[in-house]
This record gives structure tokens, sequence and C-alpha cells, in this order.
């Protein structure tokens, strides 16, 4: 997605966000589950063996009782590598992630709490007086492109917005890191999807908007759910730039993600000191 590809611009650059993870649900950690065998009379593990509708609406219910995990980014020109953190879905009002990356040189942090997004970390603290955070002011480019990025990490509404609005199909069964996943694709209007982002206010939804179609005005996920029903894997490209500018999102470790705060107002630095920070 742009919103990808935009903030590490911003950062000068080639990496934003990056690498991988898998999935678990459900409690003591997210595993209770129960396997895709249709005989065994679950209705959800039953869905995976029918219509993609189904099967991604089934997902979706799997990924909100997990309410959280590690989830990383890749976007296509992320030659050096990237980063990972962790993201928390349960309160749809309130959707955050904590993802790190190298930024300029820097090891920085990307933190998005509900409609609030903040750049920062140890490393940053130098460029910002001892503080530690740089908090993106609405209308900020960047701001918007990872306030668009915190949305997008929310499995649970790409899903419901695929299985209730997209074109669905069934690619296939293919492994994905030695575990064998149904591969389903939906392609959806970008409105659609952003029509979904309820939880943030409209004028920040129009801005997400804006950043998103920069990908096309129709877009294209491909999912991999594992036999828990667990989402594994997406990646989402647009009709403007195509499948090679495909982003992956990946998750692991569901229901044991780290608690997500915003910073404390004493640790925030002048905005004038962005530049600072990213210089």
């Amino acid at each position: 997605m742009r919103a990808v590809r935009l903030a590490s611009v911003v950062v000068t650059t080639a990496v934003l966000l990056g690498a991988a993870t898998a999935c678990s649900s459900g409690a003591k950690g997210g595993n209770d589950a129960k396997g895709g065998d249709a005989k065994g009379g679950d209705p959800i593990a039953a869905a995976l063996t029918g219509d993609p509708k189904a099967a991604l609406t089934a997902a979706a219910l799997v990924m909100q009782k997990a309410g959280n995990g590690k989830v990383s980014m890749v976007a296509p020109d992320d030659s050096k590598g990237g980063g990972t953190g962790d993201a928390d879905w349960k309160d749809p009002a309130k959707v955050s992630v904590d993802l790190v990356g190298d930024m300029g040189g820097k090891k920085l942090k990307i933190r998005v709490v509900g409609p609030d997004a903040y750049l920062g970390g140890d490393e940053a603290a130098p460029a910002l007086g001892g503080k530690h955070w740089v908090k993106m002011p609405a209308g900020n480019e960047a701001g918007d492109a990872f306030r668009a990025v915190g949305q997008m990490l929310n499995p649970v509404l790409v899903l419901t917005v695929a299985a209730q609005s997209g074109k669905l199909s069934k690619v296939g069964q293919e492994s994905q890191g030695g575990v064998q996943t149904t591969h389903l694709r939906a392609v959806e209007d970008t409105s659609a999807l952003v029509a979904g982002m309820s939880a943030l206010p409209e004028a920040q939804r129009k801005a997400v908007q804006k950043t998103l179609e920069e990908d096309g005005k129709t877009l294209t996920f491909d999912f991999w759910l594992n036999g828990k029903q667990e989402l594994v894997q997406y990646q989402e490209y647009g009709d403007t730039n195509g499948e090679k500018q495909a982003v992956t999102v990946k998750y692991s470790d569901l229901g044991k993600a780290a608690a997500i705060t915003a910073p404390a107002a004493t640790d925030l630095g002048n905005e004038a000191d962005l530049l600072k920070l990213l210089g």
C-alpha cells in the first residue's frame, strides 16, 4: 500500500516496516480454535471447505477473539530488511500498533493509538532534547500514512470488508512457512475498505482514502488461512501499481502482544523537532 512507501520516502530510507509473522488464537495465548476438520462438527472449520465468504467471515471471528498479536509488514522496496512489532485490534475504536524499523540509519518506532500517531523511540532522544516521541499533527502527510498503516494492520477490518464487499474466489491450497493454508482472493473498491474504518474521524478517513487511492480505486487482497482459521498472511495491491507493488502483512503469536499505550505528554518533543529527527 502506498502508505508504507510514502512513509519510507518521508524518512529517507527504503525501509519503513518489515518482516514476518504467522498466527495462533483463542484463550491462554490464543490456541484453542479447532483445526480445519469439517467432520468434527465445527461450523467455522466447515466454512473453510465451502465458499470464500464463509471462510473469510470465520477467520474474522477467530482473529477478533485473539484480539492482538505480533505483526510485520514488508513493502516491495524494503531491500534492507525492515522491522516488526505488535498490534492490538480488540477495540475497533482504538486499534493500536507499535512498530520499529530502520529509518535514515536510526531504529525508530511508529506508534498508532486510535486516531493518534507518533514517531520516536530511544534513538530519537538526541534530536528531541531528551524526549522520545513526536506526535504527528492532523493533516500531516506522514501522520496520515501512519494512521493508514494502523488501520490496515487490523485483520478483522480487512477480512470483514473483503467478505462483505469483495468479489471473492478461492485460489487453492498452498504452503506458507511449512504450514498448509487456504489461499483466497478478494477484489474490492478502496472506498468500501475506508468506509469500514468507522472508528476514525471523517477527516482522517478522507485522508486515509486519499493515501490508499494512490494505489488505485480498486484493491486486490490475497489471504492465506491456516487450518485453525487464523490469518497467516495477506498481500494487498491496487489496480494502479499492480501486483509487483504488493505489500505483505504477516501475523504471529496471537493473543500474546505487549500492551500499547500512548506516550506520556511529558515525553513528547516539539513538532518543530521533527525535521531534526528525520534529518
